[in-house]
């Protein structure tokens, strides 16, 4: 609200109080923060302050079309914030599917299996009891077989665990858990019998041959039994469970179609729902894509990648020239991306690079040099949010009613409050910092590295709007 100076926010369901006098100008503007092109104007009365009257004014209702113009932003908001909790869910659901299907087949054919063999091992443990040997041979043979035996139970007593913990009721998890060490003790204390029978037969040797092996494979399974429980066996299980899942349907490694159609090669990450429908395309066969995307929990997640001598960069791997130094999620993506790009390009293939939604050819770095000094400033800055947030500015802000607004994420992953915080947090920011940052705002922080990259190697690209893709 613009009544004179200073400019006063407010945010939803709040008000303030103008005195009009001493005033020269009867004129109130108001315009919407996000929008500052959705405004409106009011002409009041200068002289009702000094004979004690007042004026209420709603944004909503005394401001022309204003009201009307914020309600169409927000609704339109709106319908982008429920399509976002769409896609979440769909995703989740996927997910949760792709779960379910896991832990069914661990459950139904898995764990019997093992199971299976790890009973049947221990029935021909228990048969080796009862066969005498006759000679060196025959002794020998017997064993190097309670050994093998011994060492199946424990081997597929450890998978059945594993699957055992898939079950969904906990009586069957816990069963499943302790029938296995069950069977290993039981294994052990028949290995022990039989190697008695066996030094009974004259053959005392056997005990070396036997029971030393056994020995160790019994301490082994003891010691897994001590440092271990079911509950930790059912959250490695899971953990598992959910890499493998991941694997097939958040990870994603790029994929080039032959021939010279368009090829994405550069992509905002925070556009979540346009980026599933961008890899769904892909994974049927209809997109042409280079990015890459290793999550955390993925295979070659915090995998890192030596740069190759010929480029002539310094660093132990390829985070120092992306980020300014090594980073926990790794560089492998970048070695891959660099493989579906030199592919694509071999294809005759028409890069793509996709800008933030009307920000098209901004955010570039001057060269790929200068990807990881950059990188390293913005991390720099934006390390100074955490004290903005303790700050004097931040707590008027909340006194002001700024967690009114709204905290679901639209399209590009940003809400009403964490726009807000963000707009209060750049004015807070030195003029100089300010500016670098406005500056880097079209594309995400990889994506400058992956822009300069293709000027650095000559390859030619065509700027594109992501907006094309969240209709």
């Amino acid at each position: 609200v613009t009544f004179g100076d200073p400019v006063k926010v407010l945010y939803p369901n709040k008000s303030h109080t103008f005195h009009t006098f001493p005033r020269t100008s009867n004129l109130v503007k108001v315009c919407l923060r996000d929008d500052p092109n959705v405004s409106g104007t009011r002409m009041i009365s200068l002289l009702d302050d000094v004979n004690g009257l007042s004026q209420s004014c709603r944004t909503s209702q005394s401001f022309g079309s204003f009201g009307v113009s914020v309600a169409a932003v927000l609704e339109k908001e709106e319908e982008e914030v429920q399509r976002e909790q769409r896609v979440l869910q769909e995703r989740k659901k996927r997910v949760q599917k792709k779960l379910d299907k896991e832990r069914c087949e661990n459950v139904l054919c898995c764990f019997p299996f093992f199971f299976f063999c790890m009973f049947l091992s221990f029935t021909f443990l228990i048969l080796c009891i009862f066969v005498q040997p006759h000679d060196v041979a025959s002794a020998v043979l017997l064993s190097l077989a309670v050994v093998a035996l011994l060492g199946c139970v424990a081997l597929n007593g450890c998978f059945a665990q594993q699957f055992g913990t898939s079950f969904s009721r906990n009586l069957w998890k816990w069963l499943a858990y302790h029938s296995a060490y069950a069977c290993c003790f039981l294994g052990a204390l028949s290995v022990t019998v039989a190697i008695a029978r066996y030094m009974m037969a004259g053959f005392w040797w056997s005990v070396l041959i036997a029971g030393l092996p056994c020995c160790g494979i019994s301490t082994c399974v003891c010691c897994a039994w001590s440092v271990s429980s079911l509950e930790e066996e059912i959250e490695d299980m899971e953990d598992m469970d959910k890499k493998s899942v991941a694997e097939r349907t958040i990870v994603f490694h790029g994929s080039i179609l032959e021939g010279k159609g368009p090829c994405v090669s550069s992509w905002p990450g925070k556009y979540e729902s346009a980026w599933d429908a961008l890899v769904t395309g892909s994974r049927k066969g209809n997109v042409s894509a280079a990015v890459v995307f290793l999550p955390e929990g993925s295979e070659h997640f915090g995998c890192h990648d030596p740069i190759p001598e010929e480029e002539n960069l310094e660093g132990s791997c390829w985070c120092v020239p992306l980020y300014g130094e090594q980073k926990p999620w790794g560089c492998r993506w970048w070695t891959q991306w660099i493989k579906n790009i030199e592919e694509a390009v071999r294809q005759g293939a028409e890069l793509e690079v996709y800008f933030f939604a009307g920000m098209t050819g901004k955010g570039k770095i001057e060269n790929f040099s200068m990807a990881g000094k950059e990188h390293l400033r913005r991390e720099a800055i934006q390390a100074q949010k955490k004290q903005f947030l303790k700050s004097g500015d931040f707590c008027d802000a909340l006194h002001q009613g700024i967690e009114g607004l709204c905290k679901e994420p639209r399209g590009d992953s940003s809400s009403q409050y964490s726009r807000e915080v963000h707009r209060l947090f750049m004015a807070s920011l030195t003029e100089e910092d300010r500016n670098f940052l406005e500056a880097s705002e079209g594309l995400g922080n990889s994506q400058k590295a992956e822009v300069a990259w293709l000027e650095r190697k000559g390859f030619a690209y065509i700027e594109r709007d992501v907006s094309a893709w969240l209709a």
